[in-house]
């Protein structure tokens, strides 16, 4: 390790340079991630039945194979089926991520293992903690209870990966929220839960929604946890897909991706815009 660190000590670099360094080395993994979602949007206009570069002609026929009469009907109800659980899990997190936000920061805890900070290290920990390793014990206890593999099964599971991301938006919100207009409203008449209805809540809107939308992301796009949760009467759209392309690749995939893309960018970037707002 000292070796190491003589060897580095000996080597010096200008700031153009490395900050050239940088910029090659950012560009590279940008081009690493994003350049496979490229090419997945590009074939999915190929006129091809088996895509290939280079494309011969530029043709829409892959998304009409998405709409009646012509569609693949397993997928396009795998598609609704992933829209409404991502809806109802957002809206699930939404509400139970905003009560927890608020006791976590507004909570007057006197217990040490019920402190703010423990609480929040709780509902925060299903970002940490690898998905195959929640998929698995989530798994095991909706065996124990009987429900596994049914839609609200799936939807607790949703509710449970999407919470913290709620839990965090609106906590963030919380910690600089200026408590004398509630305070205003009290001296005014307003009882506790009128002054949150008609004054807290109204402000903190726009971090609950941020938080919904990525909340709505997350599940819509979420395979690995799903994979263990789902049965044979519920599948999700990359399940679907998955299942799909163990016997090939299929064009109407490739535009189906190119449409979850699409709006998975648009609302996590909705999402980022009113989240950053607010903490600003």
């Amino acid at each position: 390790m000292q070796g190491i660190h003589r060897f580095l000590s000996k080597i010096h670099v200008s700031d153009t340079t490395a900050k050239r360094i940088f910029k090659i080395l950012t560009g590279g993994v940008y081009v690493f991630l994003y350049a496979p979602v490229l090419i997945v949007v590009i074939l999915s206009f190929t006129e091809q039945k088996v895509p290939a570069f280079p494309m011969k002609d530029f043709s829409l026929k892959w998304y009409w194979a998405l709409v009646p009469p012509e569609y693949d009907e397993q997928l396009v109800a795998a598609l609704f089926d992933s829209i409404q659980i991502a809806v109802i899990s957002a809206i699930g997190s939404g509400i139970v991520g905003t009560l927890a936000a608020l006791g976590i920061v507004r909570g007057n805890f006197q217990r040490r293992l019920l402190s703010g900070e423990v609480l929040n290290t709780a509902f925060l920990s299903p970002i940490v903690v690898p998905w195959v390793v929640t998929g698995l014990a989530v798994l095991t206890l909706f065996s124990i209870l009987g429900i596994q593999g049914t839609f609200v099964s799936v939807i607790i599971g949703h509710i449970l990966i999407t919470l913290p991301f709620v839990v965090l938006v609106v906590s963030s919100q919380l910690s600089g929220f200026d408590r004398e207009v509630e305070e205003a409203a009290k001296n005014l008449g307003a009882t506790e839960i009128r002054t949150f209805y008609e004054v807290t809540l109204p402000l903190i809107l726009p971090g609950v929604v941020a938080g919904m939308l990525f909340a709505f992301t997350i599940s819509f796009d979420n395979f690995t946890q799903t994979f263990f949760w789902v049965g044979g009467n519920i599948e999700t759209l990359p399940i679907v897909i998955y299942g799909k392309i163990q016997t090939g690749i299929d064009p109407t995939i490739n535009a189906i991706g190119t449409i979850i893309v699409l709006m998975s960018v648009t609302l996590a970037a909705v999402a980022e815009v009113l989240s950053s707002r607010l903490m600003n």
